[in-house]
């Protein structure tokens, strides 16, 4: 004879045993999506950035011929000009995420120098060194962006097979920035006939080292020589790259303060190269001001270059 609530508990039972399997369909789905399809999607997506890198390298390759034209003497034209501005507005258009706009806004930005000089008469165009810096530093974060990007595409195809454990990235090992020579930074002639003859320049120098979004470590140096009684005045603001983390990872501190300026001022009154050592020892500043040559140019004798004499610790973080 069957107990009275039979019907009840069969009913139940099927509806646990109903449960169950769903509940094993929804984790074998949830584990193929992990182990399969998630990592087929960023695979795709990685392969799509890599596209757009470098198609906007290549649509940059014009826009460059075009400054290095008018850098080698070619007339500067409204035309010129007009055609410039319309192919960064293009730009704009074709890669609108914020790295691309980054960059062809420096390239903006250095036209628009351009015809700032040409407007007030300056045909040697000498006052543009800090946005051509800008505009390297823009094109540098582009290439290293695609070459990370590159690398993170090598990184998928060697992955294990879904199902396989895979290793975190390990940090690497006390990363750090060697001693070594930075320079010369030559400083372009903003005014006068760029000889110093037996005048005396005053010297405005400073040093400093940046941490750039968090992923590179930069050399900071700015150096002008001359004044209103040397008769001529030069200057050049510079960047110089000293690290760069690796994919994965961010820069969260230095051994060195960061952001802080080590100044030299002084008036150079010889021939010879002065040496200074700042920042307790950490670095030498070699300054050449007047000189028995050719003091301002690409040929001048006129420079600053930094020895940096003790090693940077460089701490990083996973991102």
């Amino acid at each position: 004879m069957k107990p009275l609530n039979q019907v009840e508990r069969t009913k139940r039972w099927g509806q646990f045993i109903g449960l169950y399997a769903t509940l094993l369909l929804l984790t074998a789905l949830s584990w193929w999506l992990s182990l399969a399809l998630i990592p087929r999607l960023t695979s795709v997506q990685q392969n799509q950035t890599m596209q757009e890198l470098m198609a906007y390298r290549k649509q940059l390759t014009g826009t460059d011929k075009m400054l290095t034209d008018i850098e080698q003497g070619a007339p500067l034209t409204d035309n010129w000009l007009r055609t410039f501005y319309a192919n960064a507005s293009a730009l704009d258009q074709q890669f609108p995420k914020p790295l691309f706009m980054a960059t062809t806004n420096s390239y903006r930005q250095l036209a628009g120098e351009y015809e700032n000089a040409r407007k007030i008469g300056d045909e040697g165009v000498q006052l543009l060194n800090s946005q051509k810096i800008q505009l390297e530093a823009k094109k540098a974060a582009l290439l290293a962006a695609m070459a990370a990007t590159g690398k993170e595409l090598k990184e998928i195809a060697a992955a294990p097979k879904p199902g396989g454990a895979k290793p975190a990235p390990a940090a690497p090992a006390g990363p750090v920035i060697n001693p070594g020579l930075y320079g010369p930074f030559k400083p372009l002639l903003i005014s006068g006939t760029g000889e110093f003859g037996k005048n005396q320049p005053e010297i405005n120098a400073s040093v400093q080292f940046m941490i750039v979004r968090e992923h590179q470590v930069v050399l900071a140096v700015y150096f002008e020589t001359g004044g209103a009684e040397a008769g001529t005045l030069a200057k050049v603001t510079e960047r110089k790259e000293l690290y760069t983390a690796p994919p994965g990872f961010k820069i969260v501190g230095l051994s060195v303060p960061e952001r802080t300026p080590w100044r030299i001022n002084y008036v150079d009154k010889n021939t010879k190269e002065d040496q200074f050592a700042i920042a307790e020892g950490l670095m030498t500043l070699l300054i050449n001001g007047n000189t028995t040559g050719l003091d301002i140019g690409a040929t001048g004798g006129s420079a600053l270059s930094i020895q940096l004499k003790k090693q940077i610790k460089v701490e990083l973080e996973k991102e």
